[in-house]
């Protein structure tokens, strides 16, 4: 429980310094398309899905952590992890080594891998059929390129945005 409350706490800091980063980025990449620098907007289009993501990331796992320290009693005491608190266990587990600034997040799959056994932790990690892992967190914490789709469409998102004629 200290845990994830402490997870919450780093969030709250972590979100807020990225989401700064986000309206910068998104300012640049206005002014960029403003000058006809489309080359150098995509650039920095691409770290800004990427930030805007983590700050996406960010508030599902702070949820998970909620809704887990608000159930606690339900995990305590049981050797298979509850049904209604899968999805909130594995996606912690599958955001620990893809959120290095969230330390706490390893310590916390060091304790359901002790509670529950690697295997678990494995299909977790492996991304396995029923493995309970939200498929926002995957999508938001992939590393998969972005698609030139993608890019356009934040730049136009971008562009309206910022009343920019694009």
């Amino acid at each position: 429980k200290t845990q994830l409350r402490l997870v919450v706490s780093r969030i709250k800091i972590l979100r807020n310094k990225r989401e700064i980063q986000v309206k910068h980025l998104r300012r640049d990449v206005a002014q960029l398309l403003q000058n006809k620098q489309d080359g150098n907007a995509r650039t920095r289009v691409e770290h800004a899905i990427r930030e805007q993501n983590m700050v996406d990331a960010y508030s599902l796992i702070e949820g998970y952590c909620e809704f887990l320290a608000s159930r606690i009693q339900s995990i305590s005491g049981k050797k298979e992890c509850p049904p209604e608190l899968k999805e909130a266990i594995a996606s912690l587990i599958y955001a620990g080594p893809r959120c290095a600034d969230l330390p706490e997040l390893l310590e916390i799959r060091s304790i359901f891998s002790a509670k529950y056994g690697k295997q678990f932790i494995a299909t977790i990690v492996e991304l396995r059929v029923g493995c309970g892992v939200g498929k926002k967190i995957v999508e938001k914490l992939s590393t998969q390129p972005l698609t030139a789709a993608m890019k356009l469409n934040f730049m136009a998102e971008v562009a309206k945005e910022h009343n920019v004629n694009w």
